[in-house]
């Protein structure tokens, strides 16, 4: 039997549409992803990804040439496909992912997905979406949290932002919907400056915030957000002074000094601690894993945190510096498309409730 999908490409449907993206703002975003760490420390809401690898000289068999030969310089190759699955109350959806940072010389996306909601007591679909899109802004969504966690106490940041992504478009959106009137400057950064320079031009236009580009050293910065596909780090030790705050969203972009640093004397939070050393992909849990060491057999000695810790976010200063590592999590994903599906649900007038079961006989 084929069920029918409420198709939510969330990238091309009307701005007037209600229950649309166009509804899906960065500040509903950051409601619905505290939500979803909220749930996750009641355990409420849970999710795992499943990642399928093929090896890199697997490569050179389908594009007739090496991984070093088309990957562009100092970035992962990222060569997989993923499955993110989750659920809460009521709820369930499951995220295909597959990426491939060669596909930007065959002018594609590094990464595609699709987001399919699911009726949790039927496992009936409920709803289908681009996943691309959400998950670019539920990600962007830490930037904020961050702030509120990290930098509560200052009443003026500067934040210095690598890449110039979609990832790095979103954090700009969710620091401006949260925290516009605390921020003096955010300095892009990026291994090309000519999309360093368009980046900032057009953040700046879209926010009115103060956004620049360009080799000035931005100073002393209170927040450093990576959000690249690096390989290898590309943050400079003196920028990480010891009273910075770092919220890291993408690859291998931390030198190994700062993360000793932040481990001896830091504060260190993970959006999930056994996620992140699962994914392993980044600076935090490849220091663990270079010395074959789990970040997730440490994280106690290390007093390392999940985000959705209830005993975070007490008002407390935590220590500097400070890193949080976060990885994207299913149930983000889960709560976008669930407020998806209800208000496109509510605007056409259908109930939003357990699906009904099939017609006797149909399978």
């Amino acid at each position: 039997m084929q069920f029918p999908l409420h198709r939510g490409d969330i990238s091309t449907v009307p701005e007037s549409a209600s229950g649309s993206a166009a509804g899906l703002d960065p500040r509903t975003i950051g409601r619905l992803a505290r939500r979803a760490m909220a749930d996750m420390g009641e355990g409420i809401a849970y999710g795992d990804k499943v990642v399928l690898q093929p090896h890199d000289d697997e490569l050179a068999v389908l594009l007739g040439r090496s991984a070093a030969e088309s990957c562009p310089g100092n970035q992962r190759l990222n060569w997989k496909l993923n499955a993110l699955v989750s659920a809460n109350a009521r709820y369930c959806a499951v995220k295909i992912v597959g990426s491939n940072a060669c596909n930007h010389a065959l002018g594609l996306p590094r990464a595609q997905s699709q987001l399919i909601l699911y009726d949790k007591l039927t496992m009936t679909p409920l709803a289908q979406f681009d996943g691309t899109a959400v998950s670019a802004r539920r990600t962007g969504a830490y930037a904020s949290i961050a702030v509120d966690l990290l930098l509560a106490h200052r009443e003026r940041l500067s934040i210095c932002l690598y890449g110039a992504g979609p990832i790095a478009d979103c954090v700009v959106d969710d620091l401006h919907a949260h925290h516009a009137h605390r921020i003096n400057r955010i300095h892009v950064c990026s291994r090309r400056p000519p999309s360093a320079q368009a980046f900032a031009a057009a953040a700046a236009a879209r926010t009115g915030l103060d956004v620049r580009s360009g080799d000035d050293d931005p100073g002393h910065v209170d927040l450093v957000i990576t959000a690249t596909n690096a390989g290898s780090p590309i943050v400079p030790v003196d920028r990480l002074h010891p009273d910075v705050a770092v919220l890291h969203l993408g690859g291998d972009e931390l030198p190994v000094s700062f993360i000793e640093a932040v481990l001896a004397r830091g504060s260190v939070i993970c959006d999930d601690v056994a996620s992140v050393c699962h994914r392993n992909s980044q600076s935090l849990p490849l220091y663990f894993s270079r010395q074959n060491l789990r970040l997730s057999d440490l994280g106690g000695l290390f007093r390392i945190r999940s985000l959705h810790d209830r005993t975070l976010g007490n008002g407390a200063v935590l220590a500097r510096p400070a890193l949080m590592t976060c990885v994207g999590l299913p149930v983000l994903d889960l709560y976008l498309a669930q407020w998806l599906h209800e208000q496109g649900a509510a605007a056409a007038g259908t109930a939003h409730t357990t699906a009904p079961p099939p017609p006797p006989g149909r399978a």
